[in-house]
């Protein structure tokens, strides 16, 4: 086993039952292990308010225990993590005719102490990273309309008004069996990543996410991306995390840690983040910077 060298990330959480919702379907967690792994959850549970709610909280306790308990390679443990939510989700409402049905998306994170990370899904939960100014959607939806724009049968624009859109071609729990995808990721300092359910991503643009994200600090990014949710309407649960990868050993020192309690439920294009405001105030720097260098060398020469 390679040397561990621990990667500081800076973790922020925050669910939100939204504005038309009665009850909170939506969970999410935050674990580390001591080889210096970090593991980001969302779940959104589906099947009535009870059923819902145990589906979304089983599959984190049930992805948590493994990540504890059997760890090995990332995108194996990533991989039987997700199928031991499903038997167990499955288990329980097979048991109990009032749960029977149940089922949740999930999506995770799982950041490695090195350059290594992964992803993996199930449903319409989604995972996006900010890098570099460029805002990326890793995950594709489980869902019908993802499936219908994919083969070029409906736009974009047409899938967010579809009547269709909320269903699902995979979920945690309600079959036997279930496809987990996982995606492999490399880690760059600087990175942001963000995990969320549809209660965020079906009531906000990206654009806005982006900019959000690229501008506060991730424990007042989920907060301003909960309300950005709720303003524009909030007719779903809204689950938000955000792991931002640190840049420097200064910044290190005064960001390291996670917003919440850890390992513990809380209550597809690519953008440019900048603004031209922040593009023209870049240009507008190089140039005073050059200008004085200019200067100073001017002044040198003459004395």
């Amino acid at each position: 086993m390679r040397p561990t060298r621990f990667r500081q990330v800076q973790i922020a959480s925050q669910s939100d039952v939204g504005r038309v919702r009665s009850a909170n379907q939506d969970v999410c967690g935050t674990f580390e292990n001591a080889e210096g792994y970090r593991l980001l959850v969302v779940a959104d549970g589906m099947g009535g308010h009870r059923g819902g709610e145990t589906a979304s909280r089983l599959a984190l306790e049930s992805i948590g225990r493994v990540f504890d308990r059997d760890f090995g390679e990332p995108d194996s443990l990533l991989a039987r993590a997700f199928r031991a939510a499903n038997d167990e989700i499955h288990r329980v409402g097979a048991s109990d005719p009032s749960l029977h049905g149940m089922g949740t998306t999930g999506v995770a994170i799982l950041i490695g102490p090195r350059d290594e990370g992964c992803v993996a899904h199930i449903g319409d939960s989604r995972a996006y990273r900010l890098r570099d100014g460029r805002f990326d959607q890793i995950t594709e939806d489980h869902s019908w309309v993802c499936e219908e724009v994919r083969h070029g049968r409906i736009s974009a624009d047409e899938a967010r008004e579809h009547p269709m859109k909320n269903v699902l071609l995979r979920s945690i729990g309600v079959g036997a069996d279930v496809e987990v995808t996982v995606t492999p990721i490399d880690l760059k300092s600087g990175d942001r990543f963000l995990l969320c359910s549809d209660g965020l991503w079906g009531e906000v643009g990206d654009r806005a996410i982006a900019e959000v994200l690229a501008r506060e600090s991730p424990s007042s990014a989920v907060a301003e991306l909960v309300d950005l949710a709720n303003t524009h309407g909030g007719s779903d649960n809204v689950t938000v995390q955000v792991a931002a990868l640190l840049e420097s050993e200064a910044e290190s020192s005064t960001a390291i840690g996670t917003d919440g309690p850890s390992g513990a439920p809380d209550g597809s294009g690519t953008h440019t983040f900048l603004p031209d405001e922040r593009r023209r105030w870049t240009r507008a720097g190089v140039i005073a910077a050059s200008l004085l260098a200019a200067a100073v060398l001017f002044w040198r020469v003459c004395a």
